[in-house]
């Protein structure tokens, strides 16, 4: 995926959420929730210049869940 197709796929991604704007408290948790799967997911299936914790990212995902 390109630089720009990944941009527009997590930009619709947050749209979806905060358009609503209804629950302020749930689209926060859920855009973080997004932002978290995507340094999950970019590592799990490319080779990154940047190595991850993936054990770190995993607890933060599970906190966040915990909100």
């Amino acid at each position: 995926m390109s630089p720009e197709e990944k941009a527009k796929e997590i930009y619709w991604k947050y749209f979806q959420l905060v358009a609503d704007g209804s629950h302020p408290e749930e689209n926060a948790k859920d855009c973080t929730l997004i932002a978290v799967d995507e340094i999950l997911n970019h590592h799990s299936t490319e080779q990154g210049l940047y190595r991850i914790d993936r054990y770190y990212w995993q607890e933060v995902k599970t906190q966040i869940e915990k909100l």
